[in-house]
Parts: C-alpha cells; structure tokens; sequence
C-alpha cells in the first residue's frame, strides 16, 4: 500500500490527545501506513518528533464561538479541503475522524478503489428524516430527493481515489455545506453525492460505528474530540483508547447499581462504589489504561 495513507484533523488539545491514540491503534493493524494530520500549531508540535507522521497547519478557522458547547467545531470547513492538502503521491486515501480505533487494516477499502472513486458507510439508523440535525435543512434536503426516508452517510470515514470526479465532489460538498453552515456536515455530502459523477459505494454503518465495528470503532455524539479550541479533558475521566470516559462510562449496568460513595481511585478519578470494591476498581482501571494505579 505504499501509494495510500490516512489523514485527520487536529485542533485543539482533546483532538490532539484522540488523534495519539487514533494513529496507534492504525500502527497496530497496519504499520506502514504513513499519516498526515491537518490542525493547528499545537498539532505539528506534538507530532513533530514521529515517524512515517506529517503534521500541517492550515490557514482555517473551524470555530465557531456562536455554536453551543460541543458544537463549535464546523467540520465542514475543513473536510472537503482534505484531498488537496495530503501529497500527490498518494492515490488511494482513507480520512478518518480522530475519536476513532481501528479494529483491523484498511486495506480492505483500499482495494475497493480499484473499482470505486469514494466509499462511505451508512449512517446507522439515519435518515434524513430522523436526523438529529437542523430541520430546515432536513426538509429542503428530503423536499429536494423526493423522499423522506432516504439513507444518509457517517462522514467519520472517507476512502477516496485521487482523480477528477473526486475533486469536483469535493467542491460540491463545500458548496453544499456553505448553504447552511450547520455544525454538521453530513446531509451536505449526501446533496454533493447525489449531484456529483463519481462513483460512490456505500458499505454498512458496521465499517464505522460505536460496537461491534469492523474496521472503525467510533466514539461518535461523545464530543471527545470536538471541543473548543481552549477546551480541555473533562474533569474526572480516564483517557482510553476510545477517548476520554467517566469510571461510570466503562462499568457495566449490573455494576453501575452497586455505586454508593465517592472513592478516589486515582489521582484526579474519583467514582462512587462500595469501599471494599475499591481495589477491584483500581484493578479494572489499570487494565484499561495499561499501567499500575498506586
């Protein structure tokens, strides 16, 4: 795969820390697969010192202080200028959303570029209908297809051919996202697919979704990377491979019952549990992030 390579975005400290462990968990399926990140200074610092890693900082403001908390972060900016920005020399290119894991290779989207300019997965559930986003633009978006229910797309991975219909999609879905400004994107680039000629195939939401994943496992509506540019980790969490999560977050219902009082567990993690399941927590904890809490 030396003609393919991943990009994500980066700004923002949490973005930062998501895109650390998004790259490792690549390096662990694929390990040669070189990676460009697009970001801010802090991003180029932090990563200057890697290999087989470029970091590059881009004259774009994806903020946009008017949007609520978690919402700020205008991806639509910044996602359809992607494929000008990674080198030349790739021809076959994966984009992939920083509060992700890979649970296997790429390579298998890769090799669908053989036959396709852009694979997508479906978003799971969704429809433009149903979507959690701005009902002007849902109903001018299904008043414009024709239909209601009509399948919309996970933008948090995006397999791309470099080639002309590629680019002219790109240009399309900047269009259509400027008509609305929304904080998401995604509705945008089903309107750009439906006008664009490349030739597009949509894989199950499985390749890109929050369990059971086949190739992405996504932390997707957490927030975890989408913060303001000031933003830091929320208080009382534990960075794992999936993001930021509250001890809560990673216990299981039947657990979750049996919290009672506030128990430091370490430095700066504070859960509530029965006193003599402190140790077992501490245990559980240190599993997850992989080193000893004293």
């Amino acid at each position: 795969m030396h003609d393919c390579g991943v990009v994500v975005m980066a700004w923002g400290e949490n973005a930062i820390r998501e895109a650390d462990a998004c790259i490792r968990s690549l390096w662990r399926h694929a390990p040669d697969l070189p990676v460009w990140i697009v970001g801010d200074a802090a991003a180029v610092a932090h990563f200057a010192e890697w290999e087989n890693t470029t970091a590059h900082e881009i004259d774009v403001n994806p903020f946009d202080d008017r949007g609520p908390r978690g919402m700020k972060f205008l991806a639509g900016r910044v996602k359809p200028l992607l494929c000008k920005l990674v080198p030349v020399k790739w021809e076959r290119v994966l984009y992939v959303d920083v509060d992700s894991e890979f649970v296997q290779s790429p390579q298998r989207g890769f090799e669908l570029l053989a036959r396709w300019d852009f694979v997508i997965a479906e978003a799971r559930g969704g429809t433009v209908a149903t979507a959690p986003f701005r009902p002007l633009e849902r109903r001018e978006t299904a008043d414009w297809l024709g239909v209601q229910d009509h399948v919309y797309h996970n933008s948090g991975m995006l397999f791309w051919r470099r080639c002309p219909a590629v680019f002219e999609l790109m240009h399309l879905w900047s269009e259509e996202w400027e008509r609305y400004g929304d904080w998401d994107e995604q509705i945008a680039l089903l309107r750009a697919l439906m006008r664009s000629e490349a030739l597009f195939l949509t894989v199950p939401y499985t390749w890109n979704t929050t369990r059971n994943a086949t190739l992405l496992r996504h932390a997707f509506g957490t927030h975890a990377a989408r913060t303001e540019a000031r933003g830091r980790a929320p208080h009382n969490t534990v960075r794992t491979g999936r993001g930021a999560r509250t001890f809560e977050q990673l216990l299981t219902q039947e657990q979750r019952k049996h919290l009672e009082r506030p128990v430091e567990i370490a430095p700066g993690v504070v859960t509530r549990l029965r006193g003599d399941d402190t140790d077992t927590a501490r245990a559980r904890l240190a599993r997850i992030i992989g080193e000893e809490i004293g």
